[in-house]
């Protein structure tokens, strides 16, 4: 086994140090399959906490804080379907503050245009 720092040989009879062939084990190649590895697992675990995000901000239509229910409407208004324009007639009996329940009337009227097309 041969130390660090000890010169080595090469093939053309130049002696060169160990430590010159600055090499930790992975070859170009490898680095960018680890880079992509990298990019592609941070794609895939954003993708994944924006999914229960967007599932959470739905479940707060009915949160007992203002902001949550309004980030719900937003949420639920990208999303038109026949399941959300029920969902919005039940909050929109529910919903105690003008404001939020007019946002909720302008949002069922989007959605059932939408579906009306």
């Amino acid at each position: 086994m041969k130390k660090l720092g000890r010169p080595v040989r090469d093939r053309r009879g130049r002696g060169r140090r160990a430590t010159d062939y600055s090499h930790d084990g992975v070859g170009d190649l490898g680095r960018g399959a680890l880079a992509a590895l990298g990019f592609l697992g941070g794609v895939t675990v954003g993708v994944v906490l924006w999914s229960r995000q967007l599932h959470r901000s739905r479940e707060g239509l009915f949160s007992s804080r203002p902001l949550r229910r309004l980030a719900a409407l937003g949420y639920i208004s990208g999303r038109p379907s026949i399941d959300n324009a029920r969902l919005l007639r039940d909050y929109i009996r529910w919903e105690k503050r003008p404001i939020l329940r007019r946002r909720a009337e302008q949002v069922l009227r989007q959605v059932e245009d939408y579906l009306d097309e």
